[in-house]
């Protein structure tokens, strides 16, 4: 009978470790912004397919369009900077 209690355990232990680990990548990006603050921002992500991803963030104010792959990290392009961010028309 300890036998079946000690596997319904284990069981129940891997469960909830299954479900921690759905629900913080679920809530990666939330709890990132409530806990990381420094000047660097991920502003939005566009998924192209075969693993490769666009990526506006914002450093500073700057804005640089960034593309992510399997080979690495490239700046694609740096955007000029708006006079008017922030004001409402």
């Amino acid at each position: 009978m300890a036998s079946v209690t000690s596997i319904i355990s284990v069981f129940v232990l891997l469960g909830g470790l299954v479900a921690a680990a759905i629900l913080l990548r679920r809530y990666r990006d939330r709890l990132n912004a409530a806990f990381v603050k420094g000047p660097l921002s991920i502003k939005s992500v566009a998924n192209l397919g075969d693993g490769s991803r666009v990526i506006l963030i914002e450093v500073d104010g700057q804005q640089a369009l960034c593309g992510v792959g399997r080979q690495g990290v490239g700046a694609i392009t740096l955007l000029p900077r708006s006079s008017h961010q922030g004001e409402v028309s």
